[in-house]
């Protein structure tokens, strides 16, 4: 026999609330301009998270970027399942510019280097070039002479194959073995 219990769960959707601080860093301010509670509904999406903050600071979230931090400084995800804290350890809210924290790295090559090298390869191309013009008419020759050698041998192994067939028409069958053959 099975005993089944009448448990119920609390199937009401809980308010989370966290405190937030705000820090400014778009406006190149590092303090913590203000300090509020956030409260934040179970299964909300990004975007309405990112809209309840902006209200609730009085942010304008059209070219600026939020970035959610715990008390360690470790990245939180801004979505509804931002867990709840305390007023004295509240998250830190930094709203940056795009880009603003991104810092550009002097070229490792300087054009100067790339110039050089362009220039040598260009060099070095130019020269094969005008050597193999140079050699053009010796190159014609040296293939003229191997066609004729290739000509000549050709025309040899041809007057052997001729003697050979002239040979060969010259005898003819008389119908009987010269030789008693030996097997």
């Amino acid at each position: 026999m099975v005993i089944m219990s009448n448990v119920s769960f609390d199937q009401s959707p809980r308010v989370s609330k966290a405190w937030i601080a705000l820090r400014r860093l778009d406006k190149n301010d590092d303090r913590v301009v203000a300090l509020r509670e956030v409260s934040i509904p179970p299964a909300a999406e990004v975007n309405k998270v990112i809209q309840i903050i902006t209200t609730t600071f009085g942010l304008n979230s059209s070219d600026v970027i939020f970035k959610l931090r715990n008390n360690r400084g470790c990245l939180i995800p801004l979505n509804s399942s931002i867990p709840g804290n305390s007023k004295h350890m509240p998250f830190v809210l930094e709203v940056a510019k795009i880009f603003q924290h991104v810092r550009p790295e002097p070229r490792t090559v300087p054009m100067t280097v790339i110039n050089k090298s362009m220039k040598t390869r260009l060099q070095t191309i130019e020269q094969r070039i005008q050597r193999l013009e140079e050699l053009l008419p010796q190159i014609e020759l040296r293939r003229n002479e191997k066609q004729s050698q290739e000509i000549e041998c050709l025309n040899q192994k041809l007057r052997f194959l001729h003697k050979r067939m002239q040979m060969v028409d010259s005898l003819s069958w008389k119908g009987v073995l010269t030789r008693a053959p030996l097997w």
